[in-house]
């Protein structure tokens, strides 16, 4: 059963998606490097920033559109955790506006960021996590959109409709002693 349904991502040719993972079969945290992402947004909406990961929690802010004329807009953050479908992003960016006082962290919805990136070289995609995974391809040089659906120790589980389910090896690659 799978506890972790983190969101919508680019894949990214590094080691880096998040820096709290969440292991897919244990809902167990592990931690991997803060990345880069945008809030996508309808415009004229901005997005509730949570002090809790829970539909629930108090709002201490919000996430503003850049650009009122577009479909979709976007707003940059740095995502730098995760927890039960939800994104743990750094607070004081332009595109932050606090409802009170200045919290330096706060949740949104993990499935409404994306994380924007080219991938550059080979990623090699496995049937299962571990040694007795087997190579099913390669992602090369492309920019393809999956849903992550959670970390493994350093292994990252993604679907998509062209590729399927499928394992990453290292992309939630650890390091220890990352805020979180």
């Amino acid at each position: 059963m799978l506890r972790a349904v983190i969101g919508t991502v680019s894949v990214l040719a590094g080691f880096v998606v998040l820096e709290q993972s969440v292991d897919a079969s244990t809902g167990l945290a592990g931690s991997c490097k803060a990345a880069q992402a945008y809030a996508l947004l309808q415009p004229g909406q901005p997005l509730p920033v949570r002090a809790t990961p829970t539909p629930e929690g108090t709002v201490i802010g919000a996430l503003a559109t850049r650009n009122m004329t577009a479909e979709v807009s976007t707003s940059s953050v740095t995502v730098i955790g995760s927890q039960s479908g939800w994104a743990r992003i750094a607070l004081g960016g332009a595109d932050y506006t606090a409802v009170d006082g200045k919290p330096q962290f706060g949740w949104v919805p993990a499935d409404s960021l994306a994380v924007s990136s080219r991938l550059e070289g080979a990623v090699t995609m496995f049937s299962r996590p571990g040694l007795l995974g087997q190579e099913i391809g390669q992602i090369k040089n492309e920019d393809l959109q999956f849903r992550m659906l959670g970390c493994r120790g350093e292994w990252l589980q993604v679907i998509n409709a062209e590729k399927g389910n499928v394992w990453i090896d290292r992309w939630c690659a650890k390091e220890e002693g990352c805020a979180g």
